[in-house]
């Protein structure tokens, strides 16, 4: 175990008494990776939408895309996939993610060293756009070289949080326009001053056409109608995304 991670392990000790303030702190979902044995020594998975706007790609790259890449590769993490924003199919202004990341850790204690340590909130401090980072247990199924991503983002109510559990699998149109489910997972809110997702569905498409077609298509319209009485904060995109990396 690295010393960073100790060292913050012992300050999460220390604090034990007031674990709110730990919380605060660094944030519930990682506080509960580090003080949990078992999810530390699981796999962890990143998602980080970033709002490019024009004019800002350059300086993003060199101020915080690159050097944060770094970081995760030292740290141990893996770059997976990347995707852009072909269409904010459901949400407001704020919610158009121009690029959307998949990085995965071998380990969430490794994620925890890095999003602690300094250089991390130093190479944070230096970012130019808006973005969100949301931290994923669950394994994703295959997202395919240069599929096309129907992404789903929400808040659960809480009284459907028991039904949510397959919820994408009951979608009845979904295999006429040759849809997958590659996940649906509960989210857990990592950097974000607006959005609080707790649960993602994502969709996988042979082509844009297809995609766009069943997004048209008056049965998951319909769906989508249905589904958003128990939905808050609802986005959904539609992503060209690539495999960029190994697992």
């Amino acid at each position: 175990m690295s010393r960073p991670l100790i060292g913050f392990l012992l300050f999460c000790v220390i604090l034990g008494g007031t674990a709110g303030l730990a919380a605060w702190f660094v944030g519930p979902a990682i506080l509960s990776l580090a003080l949990d044995e078992k999810q530390r020594n699981e796999p962890y998975y990143l998602l980080h939408f970033a709002a490019l706007k024009p004019g800002v790609k350059e300086d993003y790259t060199r101020a915080y895309e690159a050097p944060m890449q770094r970081l995760v590769v030292a740290d141990g993490g893996h770059l997976l996939w990347r995707a852009d924003m072909l269409q904010l199919v459901e949400g407001s202004v704020r919610d158009e993610w121009t690029q959307v990341v998949l990085v995965r850790f071998p380990r969430a204690a490794e994620f925890v060293q890095m999003i602690t340590s300094s250089e991390y909130r130093h190479i944070s401090a230096a970012n130019p756009v808006e973005r969100v980072v949301v931290g994923i247990r669950e394994v994703p199924d295959d997202l395919a070289r240069d599929a096309v991503i129907v992404l789903y983002l929400f808040r659960l109510a809480e009284a459907a949080a028991d039904g949510f559990r397959g919820m994408a699998r009951k979608m009845v149109n979904l295999e006429q326009y040759g849809g997958l489910v590659v996940w649906e997972t509960a989210i857990s809110m990592i950097e974000g001053k607006t959005e609080n997702w707790d649960r993602l569905i994502a969709l996988r498409f042979e082509t844009v056409e297809r995609a766009e077609s069943w997004l048209r298509d008056p049965v998951s319209v319909t769906e989508r109608a249905i589904a958003r009485r128990n939905m808050q904060q609802v986005v959904v995109l539609l992503l060209q995304g690539e495999r960029v990396g190994g697992s």
